[in-house]
């Protein structure tokens, strides 16, 4: 059964000029990330703009990742849709594929209640994918109840759960009534100094990595390895204001503006949405210089290796 710990990073997906998947350029980003020491990549996630995808490409983008990676860190599929025979297929193939988890999203246009949402996640576990509750009012337009995730965590094989919402007090309460059945991973970028000092979050499913991969790695060692909230809130400081910047640039565009301002080629969102605006770009590379500087202060994270 997988474990999670650490950082996880909800991967970008690249494209080429034309807009086709560049799973070139997607696979030398995993493999980037985990030489910078992030502990694990979640694909076809919201920053990989899996909505955007068929299914064929989503399955060739896990693929891609996996034999990118191979052996060298846990690789989660997203593999929530719109119907239950959509997401069930996505956890077969995620599971011959070889991923150690399946992150479930609900149905994100038609509303339906919670005894529906509860009959979809049952019908996906049977297939045998360690699943991961993905709650995300932002995708979905609700948020789950703290209770009914407690009920969704007593499903047979729902094992974890990425709450992304910026409520933090949520996680006492979820630990409070699901105790050790389910363990949880903070989601919100902008909260995640406080999920992990909360004792809440372990680990964190976290799209900002992309970006800025060893000022994550080396906040959790700080706030969650080391158990010194003095120099993890320092640290946050200069962190933070760029994981307000992508929430409120239009997140997914926002991060990948910044992953090629780092250096690392993933393209431009697909269409509809849009690169960061022009006017934007010099704040966007002063934010970044700001985070890289506290890696400079702080030191690099002990799990990176020489890139």
């Amino acid at each position: 059964m997988a474990v999670f710990s650490g950082v996880h990073a909800a991967l970008l997906t690249a494209f080429d000029a034309d807009g086709a998947l560049d799973t070139r350029a997607t696979a030398a980003l995993a493999t980037d990330l985990i030489d910078r020491g992030v502990h694990g990549l979640v694909v076809n996630g919201s920053t990989g703009e899996f909505a955007s995808l068929s299914t064929e490409e989503r399955r060739l983008n896990l693929e891609t990742v996996i034999a990118a990676v191979g052996d060298r860190t846990q690789v989660t599929a997203q593999v929530g849709a719109m119907t239950t025979a959509d997401a069930v297929a996505s956890a077969q193939h995620a599971l011959k594929a070889g991923a150690v988890a399946g992150m479930l999203v609900c149905p994100y246009y038609e509303a339906i209640d919670e005894r529906e949402v509860e009959a979809y996640f049952r019908t996906v576990a049977e297939v045998g994918l360690p699943l991961m509750i993905y709650n995300n009012p932002s995708a979905t337009g609700w948020s789950m109840r703290p209770e009914f995730i407690a009920e969704l965590a007593a499903i047979d094989g729902v094992r974890f759960l990425k709450d992304t919402t910026p409520e933090v007090g949520r996680l006492f309460r979820i630990r409070q009534l699901c105790g050790d059945s389910v363990e949880i991973l903070s989601g919100q970028d902008s909260v995640a100094l406080a999920g992990f000092l909360a004792g809440g979050a372990q680990a964190t499913v976290w799209g900002a990595v992309n970006a800025v991969p060893e000022a994550c790695v080396r906040l959790w060692e700080l706030a969650v390895l080391d158990r010194d909230a003095e120099r993890a809130r320092a640290f946050w400081q200069r962190l933070y204001p760029l994981t307000h910047f992508f929430e409120t640039h239009g997140y997914a565009q926002a991060v990948k503006t910044a992953t090629n301002l780092r250096g690392v080629d993933v393209g431009v969102p697909r269409l509809p949405a849009l690169p960061v605006e022009t006017s934007d770009i010099d704040e966007l590379r002063q934010l970044l210089r700001l985070a890289n500087a506290a890696v400079a202060q702080f030191g690099r994270p002990a799990a990176a290796q020489p890139v």
